[in-house]
């Protein structure tokens, strides 16, 4: 690069030119289509709210039909203690006696039998 170069020399060009007047047409256009638009109905926003809203109750509704049919497609275990301790006693003594020990020392285990 040479060392007497002055970037003052370079002035300050637009890269672009428009028609004189252009940006005062701009500006009227911009009102003016902002004045028309309250008479022309809904605006676009006001229909972009109502399907947004639309689309949040039916999905809601969706979700409470669900959980309103759980019971019906999702049964109630029946099993209850009785029948886990039938379970255990129908199996031979090397399968229960290998079941106790496994489980003997089993935190949560312990917790459910204590809660009862």
């Amino acid at each position: 690069m040479e060392k007497g170069f002055d970037f003052n020399s370079i002035g300050k060009r637009m890269p672009y030119q428009v028609p004189d007047g252009f940006f005062d047409q701009l500006e009227k256009d911009v009102w003016k289509e902002i004045k028309e638009e309250p008479s022309q109905g809904k605006s676009k926003l006001c229909i972009r709210t109502h399907i947004v809203w639309g689309s949040i109750a039916t999905l809601a509704a969706g979700i409470a039909f669900l959980l309103l049919l759980r019971p019906v497609w999702m049964p109630e275990s029946t099993y209850s203690f009785s029948t886990v301790e039938e379970a255990f006693s129908n199996l031979c003594l090397e399968d229960q006696d290998y079941l106790f020990e496994t489980y003997q020392d089993d935190v949560f285990l312990d917790n459910v039998f204590l809660n009862e």
